[in-house]
């Protein structure tokens, strides 16, 4: 692969932005790649630690922890966003969330759960690398409600595929090889070290360890 120049790689990237192409939705009958195979929270044996690889880096994760999935979410009012969040493996269909302040998610989520509704939300992995880029585009650079998918399309000159989740109200990304489809749950919380009580999180990419939030907002897996 050919290592672009920083000028150029930030012209690419703004080209991304400028000439943002939005997602489109496609049918159920197109057999898209994210549910060729489908296993149900309420299937016999259901267990997120068994069926997808959740690493554990050093003797003081909080826990096993899903590594570079794309929450999507959408609020009826103010639109929809896709972000990386760090998500710890808490128990056979449950994960905590962490949103560093001012994240958009976050902010559906709080009005969500202000209604006491849950948030319905896909994680999704396995994608190809404009998606992850077109992801990192965030506040203040783009408004709340943006759809950051948008970018990516830009990016690849051709619009990412959505896919109707199976077990809620949500989208996932066509194309991703895994989708985790679930709710962010209202009024509930867990420290994210439940499990362990390291008192620390995961390895984070400048290379420290961070502490453990005590008090997380939890995804319930309903796929």
């Amino acid at each position: 692969m050919r290592r672009l120049p920083p000028d150029q790689l930030t012209q690419w990237l703004f080209h991304g932005f400028e000439n943002a192409i939005p997602p489109v939705v496609v049918s159920p009958e197109s057999a898209p790649p994210c549910q060729e195979v489908i296993h149900l929270a309420t299937d016999a044996g259901f267990d997120l630690r068994t069926l997808l690889p959740a690493p554990t880096n050093t003797d003081l994760d909080a826990g096993p922890c899903f590594c570079l999935g794309l929450a999507l979410a959408s609020d009826p009012e103010l639109g929809t966003d896709v972000t990386i969040h760090r998500l710890c493996v808490q128990g056979p269909d449950s994960m905590t969330i962490f949103f560093a302040p001012g994240r958009h998610i976050d902010m559906f989520r709080e009005r969500a759960e202000a209604r006491g509704e849950a948030l319905k939300v896909t994680i999704n992995m396995g994608l190809d690398p404009a998606i992850h880029i077109g992801a990192t585009w965030e506040a203040p650079t783009t408004p709340l409600g943006y759809n950051e998918l948008a970018v990516a399309g830009g990016l690849r000159g051709s619009p990412v595929e959505l896919v109707s989740a199976v077990t809620n109200d949500a989208h996932a990304i066509g194309a991703a090889e895994i989708v985790i489809e679930g709710e962010i749950l209202p009024g509930v919380r867990m420290a994210e070290d439940a499990n362990t009580g390291t008192g620390r999180a995961m390895p984070e990419f400048p290379g420290y360890l961070g502490p453990a939030n005590p008090s997380l907002p939890v995804i319930r897996s309903l796929r």
